[in-house]
């Protein structure tokens, strides 16, 4: 089913619907979905990529925040039972026990793709692995290397929480309405020897986002307030250095360092 021609995309949701056939079918190829799988998609809108996925997995769940989608989710329901939705903001999302593990999947809006990808890492244990389509500038940005201006805090979160990969770009051209920038495609995948500890891991946020919001500034002076009341770290790491120039295993080390983790 097309979009009606009278169908206005919400800029409050970011709306912007995959038209291109070709683009939809690579899409697929790229995630290479399996009959044992259980996907969770995000913001399946008209329904365009859930069509196609719905008949090749176990089990497709969508999360869509417009009930005006109703009316093209509704028939794929119909037609294959083992497709279900709800109406929800994923960021308010928790998934159910009985989902047990899942790959989850989604066209995300761009105003909200750096709290869509910290909260597919936050459930990380539950996932096998991610592919967003999403803003290129981002996706440029979690790949991007220590020392380089695109680094930061999400760069560092995608090096220490999944294997990041860039697949393709996407031209603004193959949605509707058109976006004013271009898009690509990245796959997160999970390991379960993952080095950030459930112990650590709200540190490493603290200490991560700490030093990024004053990216300009020496950690001394960045992190002063979470040194506050904390053992000298002086002789162990140097605190000269600014949070750009250190890898993310760097960060790693400097947070147990902090927090005495060893």
């Amino acid at each position: 089913m097309g979009l009606r021609p009278d169908l206005r995309s919400f800029k409050k949701w970011g709306q912007n619907f995959i038209t291109d056939p070709a683009l939809l079918n690579k899409l697929v190829r790229t995630v290479d979905p399996k009959p044992h799988d259980v996907m969770v998609e995000i913001g399946p809108g008209s329904g365009a990529l859930t069509r196609l996925f719905a008949p090749r997995v176990k089990q497709l769940h969508a999360i869509e925040i417009d009930p005006r989608m109703d009316e093209y989710l509704e028939p794929i329901r119909s037609e294959i039972p083992s497709f279900t939705y709800e109406y929800k903001d994923f960021l308010k999302w928790i998934p159910p026990p009985d989902l047990g593990k899942f790959r989850l999947m989604g066209n995300i809006p761009y105003y909200i793709t750096s709290q869509l990808i910290l909260q597919a890492f936050e459930h990380h244990e539950r996932i096998e692995d991610v592919h967003f389509l999403m803003q290129k500038e981002v996706g440029k940005r979690l790949v991007a290397p220590h020392g380089s201006k695109q680094y930061g805090i999400l760069s560092v979160y995608a090096a220490l929480f999944a294997k990041t990969e860039y697949l393709f770009d996407i031209s603004r051209h193959v949605f509707h309405p058109v976006p004013d920038v271009d898009s690509c495609f990245v796959r997160f995948s999970f390991d379960m020897n993952l080095p950030v500890t459930t112990e650590i891991e709200p540190h490493l946020r603290l200490v991560v986002r700490t030093a990024f919001n004053q990216r300009r500034k020496t950690l001394r002076n960045s992190l002063k307030a979470v040194l506050k009341e904390k053992t000298s770290i002086e002789n162990q790491f140097d605190l000269n250095l600014r949070p750009e120039q250190l890898s993310p295993s760097e960060f790693l080390t400097l947070t147990g360092l902090i927090f005495n983790h060893k």
